[in-house]
């Protein structure tokens, strides 16, 4: 599956990651924490922000590029 919608469904997951993050950070979630009285998980957000980054790369290769490229023009012979 590659084309559009991999790469939409990977950008929504890169802003869920996002809101996941700041809701870490914020200390309004308290999902997986080993102390659940810290007010604010700073290394939770982080992990988030970066998954949140790693969706948005994959986004940019699952997309359909348009557009000519040096590779795609058919190649001149000399004579």
């Amino acid at each position: 599956m590659k084309g559009t919608p991999l790469a939409a469904g990977l950008a929504v997951l890169a802003i869920v990651f996002l809101v996941v993050a700041v809701l870490y950070a914020f200390g309004v979630l308290q999902i997986a924490v080993s102390d659940s009285h810290a007010s604010h998980h700073y290394t939770h957000a982080v992990l988030f922000v970066v998954l949140a980054v790693a969706s948005l790369v994959g986004a940019n290769f699952a997309r359909q590029k348009k557009g000519i490229y040096a590779t795609d023009r058919p190649m001149k012979t000399r004579r």
